[in-house]
């Protein structure tokens, strides 16, 4: 306000009372005026009082100062003049010249500049003449201009021929228009706008472009969403209705609930959305639910529900392109302590929008007990845990019926499937040993069809297809970690345990292959070893690095389990193709290997550091992790086997000289079933992927390994704007805008400010992923260039000026040689305002191109233009 010449507070104040003061303040009856200047003058035959230089008079805990003022009794007129300034319960009113009537109440100011408060932001007014009337209830103003801007020379201002304030809660305006700088931009009739403060009911601005007023071309469709209407209930609740109408394409309605109780700790929000299609027939129903309660600080309850009928409405008609290939979630999760342990029961729920896929978990329950010390040297810690796994309408290929015509007709396949889970821990600590048992039931039914070719008694494959398949496992584990031995070099830890006669099933079996009874195997003594040392090479250092340590992390283990037969019937009920290698015996003395190897170097310290006690600085070269690879010395010694175990080999590559860099590799070894003499040893590439991010930091980072230093640079300029809820109140946020749960902004980086938020940014950001998968089965073009099996995404941001930010989001598919998506936005700061521009592309083919401009101190005040085209 200072910037603008509008003080804070009177300048004068008047001296201690006196004894003569102190006496006059204690009268009763009487209602107290202060007054003070370097000349007091009173006529009494007039009953007129002149207060002459430097006067200052205060009532009621209204303060006036003013060079000089002049009060009549009997017309009730007070005239103050020489930069008059009024300070009343927080406004500030100055002025030229001001003439207020005491009776009426009513007052006039001259070139009087004066505020309100409104969402936080505090919006100046000047006007040739201001005049209110009793108890400032209705303000006018002529020739007004209102701005937010405190600047001498505001950046922007609306210049309005008439303006009135009604109870400080309503201002309209008439006719206004818009000046950036003193350029005029716009010319609006009217402008109404409700300035009172906190969440109150009223109509929702509708979101619309000039060119929905006015259209472009004969095809574009014209759109306009969020028109409807707020209520503001109560304190806790309120609820708003408001719909989009999309010309030819399609009709949507929303009704949201939010609630919001701090002293019985409830939060949350319900939603409800129909769109209907209007060029073809088609509705979708949106469900959502968002809840957080807690009841006590040992107990709380969190729900996040999102349900659609029908995601293919949404794919076809969003505009988000990351909207299109998402899925939508759900969660549940309740929280329990006690005394004696904790209890979790909650679930999960996840609809793939694009292929109608749903996956399910639910009801998930862990009961964890606090571990039983029974004695000093013996401590219990029991487990629970139940789960049931559902997936519904999951395609597992096609089917071919025959036609009218010679050419077969394909259908698609879909099953449903369940898979329930239920686990029983109870480990036993014993001093240093640990003695760990567990039992666990799986319980799997799926709904489609499942064929099997199994092999009868004389030789010959015989075809069976099963409309509906079931399975039910149950399992025992024992095994006793004796303590380990050299903990701090070779790290060598012996095991005991009850192993399955074969690895290949479980303790106990049922399904269709054994009529729906239980069939069990036997179990075996095993024993195992493993060891896990450290080596180091240190190596001299080169350029900024004084030394560089190489660590190797062999992983070794051994086991050995002697081979016991199952029967003929068990050996069915777990492998009824007879593929498997281990379905009869399993024998093990098998030896595995897998590596961890890490490059580190120290750093030096920079030229002219003279604090030598301070630890230099470590970085990470290059991290290599490679997996296990085991061979069964047992399964070597029968007929037509090999004893190697392993299918696949993976390497994970890290480094801190990168940024978020990472690079899998996973190759399959074997051209055939591992495992027989029949395969070849042929590495495969099977699948990679890498991601890395590249800043500024990035190339400094190398540049100073090399020896290369960089300039420094001067630090960018503060923003000088703020936000609409800068130090407003925490419901500023919560009820700002027009998106509602489920669904967010029509298009990123529109409204306020989009994802690239306001202000110029520092350098760039570039993140890089790619992801490659094949397989040897790959034998036609078809397969090697299915989609989404060769992925490359790009994520690049950057700040070309100071004001001025860059976002650009992509997908590209090298199978197919076509782009899955693009976003691409850029974000413009003008101080008081904020202009966007995004360009978007999704997967449906679905475009758009949208320019926003808005004013930070009040976002509903905006200009919006799209262009959005859709493919029929």
């Amino acid at each position: 306000a200072r910037k603008s010449g509008l003080p804070t507070g009177p300048t004068r104040s008047f001296p201690p009372p006196d004894a003569v003061m102190d006496s006059l303040l204690k009268l009763q009856g009487f209602q107290i005026t202060h007054y003070m200047s370097d000349t007091f003058v009173v006529l009494g035959d007039s009953q007129m009082i002149f207060l002459r230089r430097e006067a200052y008079v205060e009532r009621d805990g209204t303060q006036l100062q003013a060079d000089s003022i002049r009060y009549h009794e009997a017309s009730c007129r007070l005239n103050a003049s020489g930069d008059p300034q009024l300070f009343d319960q927080g406004t500030v009113l100055i002025g030229e010249g001001m003439t207020y009537d005491t009776c009426l109440r009513r007052g006039t100011v001259r070139d009087a500049l004066t505020d309100f408060q409104q969402g936080g932001v505090t919006w100046l007014v000047r006007g040739r003449g201001l005049a209110s009337d009793s108890g400032s209830r209705r303000v006018y103003a002529a020739k007004a201009i209102i701005t937010s801007d405190p600047q001498p020379v505001p950046d922007y201002h609306f210049a309005a021929g008439q303006a009135k304030w009604i109870n400080r809660n309503t201002m309209v305006a008439r006719p206004a228009v818009l000046y950036v700088r003193d350029v005029p931009i716009m010319w609006l009739p009217f402008i109404f706008n409700d300035i009172r403060g906190g969440r109150r009911s009223g109509i929702l601005f509708p979101h619309f472009g000039l060119n929905d007023i006015v259209r472009p071309t004969r095809r574009y469709s014209r759109h306009i969403s969020d028109f409807g209407y707020y209520f503001a209930l109560n304190d806790y609740v309120d609820v708003s209705f408001s719909g989009d109408w999309f010309a030819d394409r399609y009709v949507q309605l929303h009704g949201q609930a939010q609630y919001h109780w701090i002293d019985r700790f409830v939060d949350g929000s319900l939603s409800y959305s129909r769109m209907s299609q209007i060029d073809r027939p088609g509705v979708n129903t949106r469900i959502g639910w968002n809840h957080s309660q807690r009841f006590n600080s040992r107990t709380s309850f969190n729900a996040h529900v999102d349900y659609s009928t029908n995601g293919t409405l949404i794919t076809r008609n969003s505009l988000n392109p990351w909207e299109v290939t998402a899925r939508i979630g759900s969660s549940l999760n309740f929280d329990k302590r006690f005394s004696w342990g904790a209890l979790n029961i909650g679930g999960t729920r996840s609809q793939d929008l694009s292929t109608a896929n749903v996956s399910q978990t639910f009801p998930t329950i862990n009961l964890t007990p606090s571990a039983v010390n029974i004695t000093p040297w013996m401590t219990w810690s029991p487990g629970f845990t139940f789960s049931n796994d559902q997936q519904f309408h999951v395609a597992t290929g096609t089917l071919l019926v025959p036609g009218d015509s010679l050419v077969p007709d394909t259908l698609p396949l879909f099953n449903d499937n369940r898979r329930t889970t239920m686990s029983l821990s109870t480990p036993l600590r014993l001093g240093r040993w640990n003695w760990g048992n567990s039992i666990s039931v799986t319980d799997v039914m799926v709904h489609g069809r499942q064929p099997y070719d199994l092999r009868d008694t004389t030789g010959a494959i015989r075809h069976l297809l099963y409309g509906e398949t079931f399975e039910t496992r149950v399992d025992w584990n024992t095994s006793i970690n004796l303590p380990s031995f050299f903990p701090s070099t070779w790290k060598l830890q012996p095991s005991v345990g009850i192993l399955n006669t074969t690895s290949a099933g479980p303790f106990m079996i049922r399904n269709q292959f054994t009529g729906g009874q239980f069939i069990r195997q036997g179990k075996r003594p095993a024993f195992s070893v493993s060891v896990s040392p450290t080596f180091f090479g240190f190596f001299p250092g080169v350029g900024p690095l004084s030394r560089i340590r190489h660590s190797i992390s062999p992983q070794i283990s051994y086991q050995y389990a002697p081979g016991v037969q199952v029967s003929d019937a068990f050996a069915h009920a777990i492998d009824p193709t007879g593929r498997a290698l281990n379905s009869r015996t399993d024998p093990q003395q098998t030896i595995s290997l897998g590596f961890s190897q890490t490059f580190e170097a120290k750093l030096k310290p920079p030229p002219g550091d003279t604090a030598s006690e301070k630890e230099p600085r470590k970085i990470r070269l290059l991290s290599i992790s490679t997996s296990g690879i085991g061979y069964n010395f047992e399964q070597a010694k029968q007929p037509h086997h090999t004893g190697w175990q392993t299918a696949t080999l993976s390497n994970t590559f890290l480094s801190d000289l990168v940024p978020s860099f990472q690079l899998s590799i996973s190759h399959d070894l074997w051209k055939g079933q591992v495992g027989t003499d029949s395969a070849k040893f042929d590495p495969f590439l099977q699948s990679i992927s890498a991601s890395f991010t590249v800043t500024p930091a990035t190339l400094q980072g190398l540049g100073r390994l090399f020896g290369l230093r960089s300039h420094p640079v001067a630090a960018p300029t503060p923003d000088t704007t703020a936000t609409q809820c800068a130090g407003a109140s925490a419901d500023c946020r919560r009820y700002q805008g027009s998106s509602r749960i489920p669904y967010g902004p029509r298009v990123p980086g529109m409204g306020s400010g989009g994802a690239g938020g306001y202000g110029g940014g520092k350098g760039f950001t570039l993140g890089i992923s790619l992801s490659s998968s094949r397989s040897r089965g790959d034998t036609t073009p078809q397969l090697r260039h299915a989609p989404g099996r060769q992925t490359t995404n790009l994520n690049l941001a950057f700040s070309p000026t100071r004001n001025w930010t860059a976002n650009w989001s992509t997908s590209y598919d090298m199978g197919t040689r076509q782009f899955s998506y693009h976003s691409l936005s850029f974000q413009r700061d003008l101080r008081r305002w904020h202009a966007s521009f995004s360009f978007n592309k999704t997967a449906a083919g679905n475009f758009s191109f949208s320019f926003n401009i808005t004013l930070t101190d009040q976002p509903d005040i905006k200009f919006d233009y799209d262009q959005n085209t859709y493919v029929r």
